[in-house]
């Protein structure tokens, strides 16, 4: 295969990987910053942590970059709207303006979530056009109810 038709045989076949779908937040003072993302991958159990990819040339990459801490929201299916929100960050003037969103501990979290994992950053690996970052949980909560905001083939989707 050339590398073009590489290129787009794993665009579609990634698109066939469900992934929950997760705004990542960190803050510096009185500024907050999110992203959506749907590469969160739990690493260890002892030290409990996850890992997360995100895009080196994005304005989010800038201020978690200079965080010790940041927060991992993992949505409920019917968070779709504040995902598209954090989606596209550059046209929203008011990007915590959709959804309940709280502070712990400085960082911004979204109540209702299905998830709030709370982490110290340990380390930053450069990978292509992403960095991935591993934190250590330091709190999490989370919801009774289990229904994940999914992202398959282009679309959410939410499980039962």
């Amino acid at each position: 295969m050339s590398d073009m038709q590489i290129g787009d045989a794993f665009r579609q076949a990634m698109r066939r990987m469900a992934a929950s779908v997760s705004i990542v937040t960190a803050a510096s003072g009185e500024e907050r910053a999110g992203a959506t993302v749907s590469s969160v991958v739990s690493v260890s159990f002892d030290p409990l942590s996850l890992l997360v990819c995100i895009h080196k040339s994005s304005r989010f990459y800038d201020m978690i970059n200079g965080q010790d801490s940041f927060c991992i929201n993992l949505l409920d299916r019917r968070q779709a709207d504040i995902s598209d929100k954090f989606s596209r960050p550059a046209s929203e003037s008011d990007l915590f303006g959709t959804g309940d969103w709280q502070l712990h501990n400085g960082l911004p979290w979204l109540k209702g979530a299905q998830a709030n994992f709370f982490l110290e950053k340990k380390e930053t690996c450069h990978f292509g056009t992403h960095a991935i970052i591993i934190g250590e949980v330091r709190d999490i909560f989370y919801a009774d109810e289990i229904s994940p905001l999914i992202y398959l083939n282009g679309a959410y989707t939410g499980a039962c």
